[in-house]
């Protein structure tokens, strides 16, 4: 069931093997949707059962927004659009045409490193974006989108001025979930900077899209978002110098990196390694710079 963690925000938890993905709702008076589950069924199986409990259906809801346009995040945009045809898709300059076609943004991601990745989602099914939002404009008024690359380059948090809330989806990795293994970025030094970024906004909340080791789901109070936000940067450190301790050993087989790295930092042994091997890579990359 959607769960009011502050006001006029909820948060229901959506199954994602052993975890969980979020989805998050705006109970304004315009009522907002943000990321839809993994699956197409996830809207029939949990977001429109969880809206009915509060009374709601899905015809109530205006826009339909996402954190960014993987899998996990975006997976039943397509069936909240057969079901609801005039909700208005929202999503930013950077991640427009991934949420009208995320299927090539989920092949462009598990074919850079195919030794470590599953098959890629090549089922996933776009939709049109109605509305296009830059960084720093409103949805309604409250809501405001920030880009935030590093997880992915389309990467959003959205910040809801009453309550001084972000919803970061992936876009605070904290030491990352089981399913990675460690945290999980494409760009370090946008990851890093995005961080930076949200160090001088003023948050007092934040409700991830995942429970994030070290840093948890759900963030109270504005001096404990800045040690999450801090300790997530420290995180990249901590990575950094690991990398260069292997690189120095001769070791440049980033799997092989990637699993020693999970084994003595790490939060969990993921079926496919490819996100920390993506991780890793990135500050293989950063240590030849020096």
């Amino acid at each position: 069931m959607f769960e009011e963690i502050f006001q006029d925000l909820y948060l229901l938890k959506v199954p994602f093997g052993d975890s969980w993905t979020g989805v998050i709702l705006f109970n304004g008076q315009e009522k907002v949707l943000i990321d839809s589950g993994s699956r197409l069924d996830d809207c029939d199986e949990y977001i429109i059962p969880a809206l009915n409990k509060l009374e709601l259906e899905l015809k109530d809801i205006k826009y339909l927004a996402n954190t960014h346009s993987h899998g996990d995040h975006i997976g039943s945009y397509y069936r909240i659009k057969q079901l609801h045809p005039n909700i208005k898709v929202v999503a930013s300059e950077s991640d427009k045409d991934n949420v009208e076609n995320p299927a090539q943004k989920a092949i462009s991601i598990r074919t850079k490193y195919p030794k470590y990745s599953p098959a890629p989602q090549s089922y996933l099914q776009g939709v049109k974006v109605d509305v296009v939002l830059k960084d720093g404009e409103f949805l309604n008024d409250r809501l405001c989108v920030f880009e935030t690359p590093g997880h992915d380059a389309g990467c959003v948090c959205w910040y809801d001025k009453l309550t001084k809330t972000l919803l970061t989806g992936d876009s605070i990795q904290g030491n990352g979930t089981p399913t990675q293994g460690v945290g999980f970025y494409q760009s370090l030094d946008d990851y890093r900077n995005s961080l930076n970024r949200l160090l001088k906004e003023d948050i007092e909340n934040i409700i991830c899209g995942h429970d994030y080791d070290r840093i948890g789901s759900i963030i109270k109070s504005k001096e404990n978002v800045k040690k999450a936000l801090e300790l997530s940067y420290e995180i990249t450190n901590i990575y950094q110098k690991y990398v260069d301790s292997q690189l120095a050993l001769g070791n440049r087989d980033d799997g092989d990196i990637a699993v020693k790295m999970i084994n003595d930092l790490g939060c969990g042994m993921p079926p496919k390694l490819f996100m920390a091997v993506y991780t890793v890579n990135e500050h293989i990359n950063k240590s030849e710079e020096k």
